[in-house]
């Protein structure tokens, strides 16, 4: 008899436009194998029938509840907010909290009796239950705290600033306290595992093996320097990348090479792009559900992160590839990769344009690292990580249920 997971979820992952959805798609298709799965989303968006089959078609039970909550802007809101942080209470956890799905988890854990609650990222602890009859486990994308602090650190505004303050604080605490009831954690990578360790004392931490395909390309020339970024704007680590790069980065380049283009695949948001320095040679291509052919095109796959935590998975697309990439070191946290080798590091505005001219002018230092990033995926990311993340599971499985 196969055991039964109750796998809580912030967003459903289908269509899988992002990494966090990748990475949860990857983990119910991986889990399905071998457990029942009774998977609860609460969803910014209400999915399509045809996709709510893809899950359905690996035999996991489907309950979704939608909330425009999610995506509701907290400046249309100020009194709410307030209220939520007098009362000790993080945008981060009230952005998800559903009244009408709290009673109706319950009556799943009661009729349908889990062995497992699986909580896929930290804000769904909301709706564990009083009483602890399962083993929990978290599969947390992000160390909360730790990528508030990044925000912080980097917004320029003063009032934005002073919320993320208080956002980052109530954040500590609620993620301290939560920490503690999972018998079980799965970090995203040795970096979250050590941030675990050294923020809040947590030792019961795996690392997930993640598995991601080799993509085969067929590369399209193009007569100008293709420079790519692919995120969702409304992301503020994406956005501020994408603006720092406009505003510190592109002018640089484009000093040295005046033909070099810069093109962004992903939502847009226009309320960040009114403060953005344009040019003509920048292309916003908004949301595209196939981005095969910007990333035929693509030159130099740009990662100017100064904000984020986890692992930007978008790193992974450009590896898998074999687009040459050039990173803040934030941008490849995570990853065992090296400055030079699968990848060019820079974290200042100037070195960052240096490293992105240098590759543009060098075909073969192109191809070199084009080459180094392949490998990588191969060895660090095959279809055989899908093997060993089962045998992690059962092994947590089975020390949580010896007796």
């Amino acid at each position: 008899m196969k055991r039964k997971i109750l796998y809580l979820s912030q967003a459903y992952p289908y269509p899988a436009d992002g990494g966090g959805k990748i990475k949860t798609l990857q983990t119910l298709e991986t889990l399905a194998r071998e457990y029942r799965i009774y998977a609860v989303f609460i969803s910014e968006v209400k999915p399509k029938k045809e996709d709510l089959q893809i899950l359905v078609k690996l035999g996991i039970t489907v309950k979704v509840f939608y909330s425009d909550r999610v995506l509701a802007s907290v400046k249309k809101d100020l009194v709410g907010l307030a209220w939520h942080f007098i009362r000790g209470i993080s945008h981060y956890q009230f952005q998800y909290f559903l009244a009408s799905a709290r009673p109706a988890i319950q009556k799943i854990i009661d009729d349908w009796k889990p062995d497992v609650i699986h909580v896929d990222h930290l804000n769904m602890s909301q709706y564990l239950p009083k009483r602890k009859q399962q083993v929990w486990i978290l599969e947390h994308h992000n160390v909360e705290t730790y990528l508030y602090w990044t925000r912080f650190i980097h917004s320029p505004a003063i009032l934005r600033k002073l919320y993320l303050l208080i956002e980052m604080i109530l954040t500590y605490f609620f993620e301290r306290k939560m920490l503690t009831v999972f018998d079980h954690i799965l970090a995203i990578s040795d970096v979250e595992r050590g941030r675990l360790k050294s923020i809040f004392g947590r030792t019961n931490v795996s690392v997930q093996p993640l598995v991601y395909p080799m993509m085969h390309l067929r590369r399209l020339s193009s007569q100008h320097s293709h420079i790519l970024f692919i995120g969702n704007l409304g992301w503020p680590p994406n956005e501020d990348a994408v603006g720092w790069f406009l505003r510190a980065i592109f002018p640089l380049i484009v000093q040295e090479i005046p033909d070099a283009e810069f093109h962004v695949v992903g939502k847009r948001q226009l309320r960040y792009e009114r403060n953005w320095q344009m040019y003509p040679n920048v292309f916003l291509h908004g949301y595209q559900k196939d981005t095969i052919p910007y990333l035929s095109c693509a030159d130099v796959f740009v990662l100017p992160f100064r904000m984020g935590g986890g692992l930007r998975l978008k790193s992974f697309t450009a590896l898998a590839s074999k687009i040459p990439i050039v990173t803040t070191s934030l941008g490849v946290d995570g990853l065992r990769v090296m400055h030079n080798r699968q990848c060019l590091v820079g974290d200042s505005a100037n070195t960052f344009a240096q490293q992105t001219i240098r590759l543009l002018r060098s075909p073969m230092l192109q191809r070199r690292l084009a080459q180094e990033g392949k490998t990588y995926i191969r060895q660090n990311h095959s279809p055989d990580q899908s093997v060993r993340f089962l045998r992690m599971y059962h092994n947590i499985l089975a020390y949580r249920y010896a007796p």
